[in-house]
């Protein structure tokens, strides 16, 4: 599972947590901060990402096999392809949207956290439904050990992806990849108030 959809399962799990500090509305820590100014400088290649992701689709979907589509393993595939290509349409449409509202944020809560992740858990899901529709419509037109070739080849890419997502989940829980980010913001804070409350930080 992409890093993106673990991220925003959690933050949705935290707003219905019965716990006062988990309310949504309350301000991010400084290392979750960070991780949403990464996500919204972003904002610019998941455009560009989902427009290929979404041209990619369309024109599969002109094969003349999904015209009309006959098969069950067709069906799916047609399926899948659509709903990349209106995953992409929507991640497109939510990061234009997202990245006019949170630009120059300064103080954000856990729901805006929550919401900035929508367009890139639109994105992963896009470029799964692609792969997995490309592979049934090369399953159904080419069985026998090619389409065994294909279907291992990216299930193995797949496989290898969950990994990293869980490599990358695993690094970013201890907020190893933003420590010199942090050090640096709190050096930042120290020169505009020499001597004040935040050397103490």
């Amino acid at each position: 599972m992409p890093p993106s959809i673990l991220v925003f399962f959690r933050t949705i799990a935290a707003f219905h947590a019965d716990t006062p500090h988990n309310k949504a509305s309350e301000p991010l820590d400084q290392h979750r901060l960070i991780v949403f100014h990464r996500l919204v400088r972003f904002y610019d290649n998941f455009l560009l990402l989902s427009a290929l992701t979404g041209g990619l689709s369309v024109g599969a979907l002109q094969f003349a096999e999904f015209h009309p589509s006959n098969t069950a393993v067709d069906k799916a595939a047609e399926g899948l392809l659509t709903s990349s290509a209106c995953s992409a349409v929507l991640a497109v449409m939510l990061a234009v949207m997202l990245n006019f509202r949170f630009e120059g944020y300064a103080t954000v809560t856990r729901l805006d956290y929550g919401i900035a992740w929508t367009p890139l858990v639109l994105l992963d899901w896009s470029i799964v439904a692609v792969l997995i529709g490309l592979v049934c419509w090369y399953w159904e037109r080419s069985k026998g050990w090619r389409a065994a070739v294909m279907v291992g080849t990216i299930g193995a890419v797949l496989c290898f992806a969950v990994w990293v997502a869980w490599w990358m989940w695993s690094h970013m829980r201890p907020k190893a990849g933003t420590k010199i980010q942090e050090w640096q913001l709190k050096s930042r804070k120290r020169k505009r108030h020499p001597g004040g409350a935040d050397d103490c930080v």
